[in-house]
């Protein structure tokens, strides 16, 4: 620490006080972790045809780092879970507020999009309890830290599961084994991420943050499970030989998906091993300021819903019925526009997140990464809402499910434009904040 000395006149004598400066490359930082593991038999979220269990094979929790500088405090938290709605990210946060002084309005709340997990209705207050808790062991850890970035590459784990036969759009699992690699993709995979390691006094890591675009359905077996960002968290652990919370900021993954072909264990090997070099090339941060941009808006909703019968019973004949209820359940709810909230936090100045409410596809995230102003910056989806799938127009060109109106899509074709427009909205304000003088 550096001191300075401060000299006042009190009762006539002069006073010399020391007072403490925080150095510029330190920010207040602290990490909360709770556990919600189901202890008795669930039903796995994810499936048209989901099935029970109780075997766990790695344990769920809710993970969160708050950050502190420049009277500015931010709360990032963590899910293992298939998505969290608005209304409940709405009572989570207005809960963290009460119960920690931090903003609503500068806490983001990211489901990992495990299928391997139970819904919120499993949860006696449906999670918002332990996300409160999560939040406030974090904000009662505040300590000085110091920072550190990188960006890695995690390639042969992941790829676009649409691919385009006879000009439709199929999933690779819809096709034959032996047809699954005959036929080009659609879109790319993003195999590049970002990573932000925070630093105790001590030198141990407090936290670890990535963003890695793929959707979390590598466990090929109906066990509970946070699929593989928790295989990740735990090869990354035993590496440093001890526990630190390492946060998955979901990635735009509503066209991604694991290579089913490989092992499972390549995640660990791949992406781990990955986090890990990261960490020995980091760059520090020097100025670890804070800045927030949190807006709201009303996002429209599907123009001129239809049922695509005729895709629905070439593509997926067996869920036919399942669809047409979707579509009839969708559309009794349906309204002309939906709350929506995005939020951009800059954390020094190389350093941004920005965040969406749905299961983006890949292409368009990858696109506001290459016009963002910022050099590393995280795309994080399922974040403070689920909206369902947001394709590219390409995709809807496409068709497939994920383009078909119903619970799991039906934002207007145009949201993708919305989101890249607002995000890089977002994401120029931020930066011409931190460029004031």
């Amino acid at each position: 620490m550096k001191q300075s000395l401060l000299i006042v006149l009190s009762l006539g004598f002069l006073v010399t006080i020391a007072k403490t400066e925080r150095p510029q490359n330190e920010i207040n930082a602290g990490a909360g972790l709770v556990d919600i593991t189901p202890t008795g038999e669930v039903t796995l979220a994810g499936s048209p045809s989901p099935k029970k269990t109780s075997e766990v094979k790695t344990r769920l929790y809710v993970r969160a780092l708050v950050l502190s500088a420049n009277d500015t405090k931010v709360a990032i938290v963590t899910l293992d879970t298939l998505k969290y709605p608005v209304e409940l990210t709405v009572k989570a946060r207005a809960s963290i507020e009460q119960a920690t002084g931090i903003p609503a309005a500068n806490v983001i709340i990211c489901s990992s999009h495990t299928h391997s997990g139970p819904l919120w209705p499993y949860y006696p207050d449906k999670l918002v309890t332990p996300i409160t808790e999560a939040v406030s062991k974090a904000a009662q850890d505040l300590t000085p830290c110091t920072l550190g970035m990188a960006r890695g590459r995690a390639e042969g784990v992941a790829e676009c599961r649409r691919v385009i036969k006879d000009g439709h759009a199929w999933n690779r699992w819809q096709l034959k084994p032996d047809e699954s690699d005959k036929y080009p993709a659609e879109a790319p995979a993003d195999p590049d991420f970002d990573l932000l390691a925070v630093r105790s006094a001590d030198g141990k890591y407090k936290a670890i943050l990535y963003n890695f675009a793929c959707h979390a359905a590598n466990n090929r077996a109906p066990l509970i499970s946070a699929d593989y960002p928790g295989d990740v968290e735990l090869h990354v652990q035993k590496a440093l030989g001890y526990p630190v919370p390492t946060l998955f900021l979901t990635g735009a993954c509503g066209d991604v998906n694991p290579i089913y072909s490989v092992r499972r264990d390549l995640f660990q090997e791949r992406l781990g091993g990955e986090i890990l070099h990261c960490l020995e090339r980091l760059e520090p941060m020097a100025k670890p300021t804070l800045a927030i941009d949190a807006r709201e808006f009303q996002m429209p909703g599907r123009e001129h819903p239809e049922f695509k019968e005729a895709e629905v019973a070439r593509n997926w004949p067996g869920q036919l019925e399942h669809y047409r209820k979707a579509y009839t359940s969708m559309k009794e709810r349906e309204k002309p526009s939906y709350l929506y909230s995005l939020t951009g936090i800059r954390i020094g100045s190389d350093f941004a997140i920005v965040t969406n409410a749905d299961e983006l596809f890949c292409s368009i995230a990858m696109d506001i990464k290459k016009k963002s102003p910022f050099k590393h910056t995280m795309t994080v989806e399922q974040t403070n809402g689920a909206h369902g799938y947001v394709p590219s127009a390409k995709a809807f060109e496409g068709g497939s499910y994920e383009t078909w109106f119903g619970e799991h899509s039906y934002l207007t074709t145009k949201a993708a434009d919305i989101i890249e427009k607002q995000s890089l909205e977002v994401l120029g304000k931020l930066r011409t904040q931190e460029t004031k003088p």
